[in-house]
């Protein structure tokens, strides 16, 4: 862990906390895994000077990227990639209370934001505050948020005219290859949404879902995973593409059948 460039970066006056989040923060990572560092501040610092900080520790940088958020992608000098996401705590807050407090479901990956604090790890905290906010959110899973998750997502999935599935079998049968790929994507984004909230467990990220899910959910539908395993295998394949429309209705099926059970 690079404790020297977090210990410059501290230093700063608009710094308020630094956060290691991802897999670094736990123990499920490998030697491909990057370092996720959430930097919470009070006033933004200039790109000028980050480069100036960053090129003591990275062999390769690219200062102010925002595709997602504001970001720093880099390249450490030891040869692992560290991404530094720069934030606001109190715009943090107001996403988390959004979801928590007014239990507002998203199209996917809703409570990720929550797994998100909930499991980073402190390594800079000037006041406290960042404390202050884990603690905050040290709540059980709230039944209003798990319920309006569940009515969303079944909706996404199949029950609304512009379902991701009923998408999908448009596509295939346009073969459309783009279309079925970003609405499977789309598909599943929704789909584990669904059954981390049926289970009242927070969302992980779009990485191991299908692992998230075999180790920490008590509730799964019938071979879900072979069931997915089945889609992907004939989705893409010539003439056997109606096995992909048999897997996806056979997952529906049974994520219906679980939603029902644990009502």
């Amino acid at each position: 862990m690079p404790q020297n460039l977090f210990k410059e970066l501290e230093q700063l006056e608009q710094v308020e906390a630094i956060v290691l989040g991802g897999s670094r923060a736990g123990e499920n990572y490998d030697k491909d895994s990057d370092y996720d560092v959430y930097i919470y501040l009070t006033a933004p610092v200039k790109e000028e000077l980050r480069k100036e900080i960053l090129s003591k520790y990275c062999s390769y940088m690219e200062i102010g990227n925002q595709f997602w958020e504001l970001e720093d992608d880099c390249v450490l000098k030891n040869g692992v990639e560290i991404e530094l996401i720069y934030r606001s705590l109190d715009s943090f807050d107001k996403e988390l209370k959004n979801v928590i407090f007014n239990h507002q479901a998203q199209n996917s990956y809703t409570t990720c934001m929550w797994y998100n604090v909930m499991h980073s790890k402190i390594l800079y905290d000037k006041d406290g505050r960042y404390a202050q906010l884990k603690s905050k959110y040290q709540l059980p899973y709230p039944s209003d948020l798990k319920r309006n998750i569940i009515q969303k997502q079944m909706l996404l999935l199949e029950k609304g005219m512009p379902a991701f599935s009923k998408q999908i079998k448009k596509a295939i049968k346009r073969q459309d290859l783009l279309s079925m790929n970003h609405r499977s994507s789309e598909f599943f984004a929704s789909y584990f949404d669904l059954l981390f909230a049926l289970n009242e467990q927070l969302h992980p990220g779009e990485k191991r879902m299908l692992q998230y899910a075999k180790e920490s959910c008590t509730h799964l539908p019938k071979d879900f995973e072979k069931n997915i395993q089945a889609y992907f295998q004939a989705l893409y394949q010539p003439g056997k593409q109606e096995e992909a429309v048999k897997a996806l209705n056979t997952l529906l099926v049974h994520l219906r059948t679980l939603v029902e059970e644990c009502e």
